[in-house]
């Protein structure tokens, strides 16, 4: 297809409708929205993501806490990362014992010291993102924003399109209406 046929929208012309140089202007500010707009919804998400990870465990600190019974073997089905969960007990700010369940190796025995993190109101957390994890999970969210976004331009553009075509279709019918009677004359 030539360069010429691609471009018969923008060009002047006795036929072109203004629902043509709508269209032109929709292809072109979605090709833009698409090459230029996803990409860069995508990448504001990734580095939200990432930021958001990394500063959520900012404000918490380790303590140490002593398993107060035996952690359940490999053969849980609630391992979290090669970690099971067990009950454990601490010793708050405060000077208060709390317990709670964290994260520790399997098999782990009763008594053992092992290390937890606590966020600002003293609440037990999983051990906090690493940078690695943290931008990964960043890169995930943000692919995915950027397909939503060119998903929704294109949606977006195929909505507008079918406007269009409706209004052309209506147009083509409104001026068959004036022409078709001459057509069917015949001239002696």
């Amino acid at each position: 297809m030539s360069s010429e046929m691609r471009l018969w929208r923008w060009r002047r012309n006795p036929l072109r409708r203004g629902s043509d140089v709508a269209e032109a202007w929709l292809v072109l500010v979605a090709g833009v929205l698409l090459v230029a707009g996803a990409p860069a919804v995508g990448a504001a998400t990734a580095v939200g993501v990432q930021a958001a990870m990394l500063r959520e465990s900012r404000d918490w600190h380790r303590t140490t806490a002593v398993l107060t019974k035996d952690a359940p073997s490999t053969a849980t089905p609630y391992k979290e990362n090669g970690q099971v969960r067990a009950t454990v007990r601490w010793t708050a700010s405060d000077g208060a014992l709390r317990t709670g369940r964290a994260l520790v190796e399997p098999d782990t025995r009763s008594g053992t010291r092992t290390t937890v993190w606590l966020d600002e109101h003293g609440a037990l957390r999983n051990p906090p993102s690493s940078p690695g994890v943290a931008a990964a999970q960043g890169i995930g969210f943000g692919a995915l924003a950027a397909t939503g976004a060119g998903l929704l331009v294109l949606g977006g553009r195929w909505a507008v399109r079918v406007r269009l075509d409706r209004h052309r279709a209506a147009e083509w019918e409104s001026e068959w209406v004036v022409v078709a009677p001459q057509w069917g004359r015949r001239t002696p």
